[in-house]
């Protein structure tokens, strides 16, 4: 708005565009009386430019408090555009502090990337984190020697830990009969071979032992032929015909004979409880053995004895 005068030489043409020219630099007085805000109750220019003047040193001295909950700014280039500063509705005085640096603002809904900072006892869900952590609760320790609860140990320790504990650790030691090995779990593997009379079979997690039907166990029911038995306890023995024994012990149940024929009919001879050492001598000779059930009376068999010489 430039400067107006009229010169005392001005003629009242020059009077009358003066006028004019400072009325349109004032503007219309009905748009100063219809505004609100500082100057809603001034009725002229001067009033109006005084009101706006009294707010001002409250700006500058952070004494001002803008009515409303909304502040605008244009940016750069004036056209449609704004960027707004909305507030909620205080319950209490509230004091927001802007750090003395340099910096952009977080947004909590933008995809921002935040450098240098501390969090507090932050809750983060569904973290990603590219490149790399680091800080004191980040522990790389190949020996796991701080045992914590409540730090992370690194890629690089954890790998370490475990291949010192396999190669360590988790090493198979076996010894037999006649020889031991170690079986390194992490490059060896440990083969269940089968042997004379024996195979082996393997199905998802077990390993089966197989005994061949020539094998004898203690509950099987197989013929032994040509085996030698060195000083052997049998209790209730039955011979077949024909068979021969030698060395053997026979136990308290006597000795049973099956006869000829394999049938439920057996013959067992017993001895009496002995009470002294007794030795009874079958000469070198055919005979046949005479029982009490072959006479009525013990004499008659004594006469049957004698007779026989």
């Amino acid at each position: 708005m430039a400067d107006r005068s009229v010169l005392t030489t001005s003629t009242f043409n020059d009077f009358r565009r003066e006028v004019n020219g400072t009325a349109r630099d004032i503007g219309d007085i009905a748009d100063l009386l219809g505004a609100s805000g500082f100057i809603a109750s001034s009725t002229d220019v001067v009033e109006a430019i005084v009101a706006i003047n009294s707010e001002l040193p409250e700006i500058k001295t952070d004494a001002f408090i803008f009515p409303g909950r909304v502040m605008s700014f244009e940016g750069a280039t004036d056209d449609a555009f704004e960027t707004t500063l909305t507030f909620a509705e205080p319950t209490a005085d509230r004091t927001h502090t802007l750090p003395d640096a340099d910096g952009s603002i977080l947004l909590t809904d933008n995809a921002d990337t935040s450098t240098d900072k501390t969090f507090t006892t932050p809750t983060i869900t569904s973290a990603v984190l590219n490149t790399a952590v680091s800080g004191s609760a980040i522990v790389d320790e190949d020996d796991m020697s701080s045992d914590s609860a409540t730090k992370v140990a690194t890629q690089q320790s954890i790998k370490a830990y475990v291949d010192n504990s396999i190669d360590t650790e988790m090493d198979v030691n076996i010894t037999s009969d006649s020889g031991s090995i170690a079986i390194v779990m992490d490059s060896e593997t440990l083969t269940i071979a089968g042997g004379t009379n024996f195979t082996t079979s393997a199905s998802g997690n077990t390993v089966t032992v197989n005994l061949a039907s020539s094998v004898a166990t203690l509950t099987g029911s197989q013929t032994l032929t040509n085996k030698t038995f060195t000083a052997p306890t049998i209790n209730t023995h039955t011979f077949s015909s024909g068979t021969t024994t030698a060395g053997m012990s026979i136990g308290a149940n006597g000795i049973v004979f099956e006869g000829a024929t394999a049938d439920a009919h057996e013959t067992t001879l017993t001895v009496a409880d002995p009470t002294q050492d007794n030795t009874i001598t079958i000469p070198d000779s055919t005979m046949t053995a005479i029982t009490t059930a072959t006479h009525a009376s013990q004499a008659a068999h004594i006469v049957r004895c004698i007779a026989l010489g």
